[in-house]
């Protein structure tokens, strides 16, 4: 009788691993989890959400993502020359305009919104309570007030879903590296 190993037929034990293709797959998810966890990073540090406080000295101009927050300007009344719309034609043929609440001052103009928005009416809001602080700011009562536009909730989305799936990637090269620890010595390499 012959032995089965000696002739080439292979064993019905559990394969051997091979710790170079576990190596090269571990790098490859290393790499392809780093691009996902960039962005989705970027997506959550994106300042998407505009504040103006203002109060009967002046107003405060804040940019803020889902993660930080970062006061841009701070603007004595003296300095404040008003508040206007901005007007923009979207690039797609046919497209309604587009708006943006804007504050004018000694030092320039101050968009108050992330992004352009579909109606006017939502930034001529913001411009009317900003036209009516200017021409009296002690009205309040010296109460201050917050003007806002919140535009975080996609950077949200989008960061959160790269970010995850950036995680995921790198938990999978971290067991594949684990297995790879544990793997028998191949003695072809």
């Amino acid at each position: 009788m012959t032995d089965s190993a000696s002739q080439g037929i292979a064993s019905d034990g559990p394969p051997a691993y091979r710790p170079r293709s576990l190596r090269i797959s571990a790098v490859a998810f290393l790499l392809l989890a780093v691009p996902f966890l960039v962005f989705g990073g970027m997506m959550l540090f994106l300042k998407a959400r505009v504040e103006l406080h203002c109060d009967p000295g002046g107003c405060q101009l804040f940019h803020l993502s889902v993660l930080t927050k970062t006061r841009v300007e701070l603007f004595p009344v003296t300095e404040i020359q008003g508040a206007s719309v901005d007007r923009n034609r979207s690039s797609r043929a046919g497209a309604e305009p587009l708006y943006r609440p804007v504050l004018e001052t000694t030092r320039g103009k101050f968009p108050l919104s992330y992004r352009w928005l579909d109606t006017e009416a939502d930034a001529e809001r913001t411009v009317k309570v900003l036209n009516r602080y200017r021409a009296n700011p002690l009205a309040a009562n010296g109460r201050g007030f917050i003007l806002f536009h919140d535009h975080r909730r996609s950077p949200l989305f989008v960061g959160s879903a790269f970010s995850a799936v950036g995680v995921g990637l790198l938990g999978l090269s971290l067991w594949l590296a684990l297995k790879l620890r544990k793997a028998p010595a191949n003695p072809r390499g």
